[in-house]
């Protein structure tokens, strides 16, 4: 089986931990960081696109703002990580799913 890939760097690494994702802490953090912030801007504009169906309910000017920024600012993010050589979210998740990721999992 090959190596993992570490998402921020995607360079292979050996893990010290069966569910290590990154090959470093320093990659895991600047990666968690550059989410928390991405969230922060994002999740509004997710959240009023969701309650609203994309600008098709309810205060439908909002909402169609607010999808057309969301996914904007996806579209931006997914270029920038590209450029940067970082791992797809998809790509990402499916990993984090694979090592036992559950965030609905309370215990």
């Amino acid at each position: 089986m090959p190596p993992p890939l570490c998402p921020e760097c995607l360079q292979p690494f050996v893990r010290t931990q069966p569910t290590q994702l990154f090959c470093t802490p320093e990659h895991r953090k600047d990666w968690n960081n550059r989410a928390a912030v991405r969230a922060r801007v994002l999740m509004p504009f997710a959240m009023v696109a969701r309650l609203t169906r994309n600008g098709t309910r309810g205060d439908k000017a909002t909402g169609r703002q607010a999808t057309q920024h969301h996914n904007t600012l996806l579209r931006r993010w997914t270029d920038e990580d590209k450029a940067e050589g970082r791992m797809p979210w998809v790509e990402y998740l499916q990993r984090r799913y694979a090592a036992g990721f559950d965030p609905l999992d309370r215990g």
